[in-house]
């Protein structure tokens, strides 16, 4: 396969040569997570994280230690299933493995470029993919699959920068350990991740990516089924395309709310004392949810994550 980062090299001498602030560190290095995240540009008012002037004086989530646990080697792409449903949007084509979803629908995001318009909304214009009838309602994530010109965007946004040079690092090192804080963010967040769990790099039909069970706040929250998701992040092979999936899981062993007095299913992880958490309580607790989540088989969490990485690998993009 052709080594997808020859592009960003290519970008990252450019930017030097025209003395641009921007800096990204060295592969052998964890690059730190970016400070001017972004919130998706068609998402609903309802899905804005809470102000950030919540965050609790105790601990902010760049102080939350994250876990390092080992990569799979990557999957190996498989033909569309035949328990399921070839779909396909403009230059995208996917299986709907049974129960998942209904249908497919999608919009082509215009460029939105000017600087007097929202900062969040920031696009070289791409495609947004919607799962209609998607298994779980009502939670916090739309589940969604985002597809931008790579290069565009890494070049309009420096978020996308930064999530797209951390991909690529991972990518040419699949054997290598993934450790969270390695991991690329959503560009377009405006809010960090605070717990990574499951990773496991994936093949698609048009490429590589990373997939993992994430949480993102702007202030330590509980681990929950309301606001866990699915992500995927990938490259196409030419390096054209980056994508991204958000798409929202729940786990036999997580609370439905975030609210600290919710029910706790019986093995999961009691949440920290909310009025005198420390640092160190809220990392141990992130810590244990992340081994309780990798000890988990596919088939505990709904939708299964056999369903979820078998319609990433039927993924084809075409030019």
């Amino acid at each position: 396969m052709k080594r997808v980062y020859l592009f960003i090299s290519i970008f990252m001498l450019v930017t030097l040569a025209c003395n641009a602030t921007l800096t990204v560190t060295p592969p052998t290095s964890q690059a730190p997570l970016p400070t001017n995240t972004m919130i998706p540009p068609t998402a609903a008012p309802t899905q804005i994280l809470a102000s950030a002037t919540s965050i609790p004086p105790t601990v902010t989530p760049t102080q939350i230690q994250p876990t390092a646990v080992p990569s799979a080697m990557p999957t190996q792409p498989r033909p569309p299933s035949s328990d399921g449903t070839t779909v396909s949007y403009g230059s995208v084509s996917l299986v709907l493995p049974s129960g998942l979803a209904n249908e497919i629908s999608g919009s082509q995001v215009p460029r939105a470029d000017s600087n007097d318009g929202a900062w969040w909304a920031l696009t070289p214009g791409h495609t947004q993919i919607n799962l209609d009838g998607y298994l779980l309602q009502g939670k916090f994530h739309k589940p969604q699959i985002f597809i931008y010109p790579a290069l565009d965007y890494a070049q309009m946004v420096p978020a996308a920068f930064e999530a797209i040079h951390r991909l690529d690092n991972i990518l040419a090192n699949p054997g290598a350990g993934i450790s969270s804080n390695q991991l690329p963010p959503v560009p377009f967040f405006n809010a960090q991740q605070v717990f990574a769990s499951n990773i496991q790099i994936v093949t698609f039909q048009s490429g590589r990516g990373v997939r993992f069970l994430a949480e993102y706040g702007q202030y330590p929250a509980s681990a929950n089924n309301h606001d866990l998701f699915y992500q995927f992040q990938g490259l196409t092979s030419d390096g054209n395309y980056y994508i991204v999936a958000i798409l929202p899981i729940n786990s036999s062993l997580l609370g439905e709310s975030s609210d600290p007095a919710s029910a706790i299913p019986v093995g999961g992880v009691a949440y920290p004392n909310m009025g005198s958490a420390t640092t160190a309580d809220w990392n141990n607790y992130y810590n244990a949810v992340t081994v309780q989540l990798n000890a988990q088989g596919p088939s505990d969490f709904v939708p299964t994550l056999n369903q979820l990485d078998l319609m990433i690998q039927s993924m084809k993009i075409t030019q």
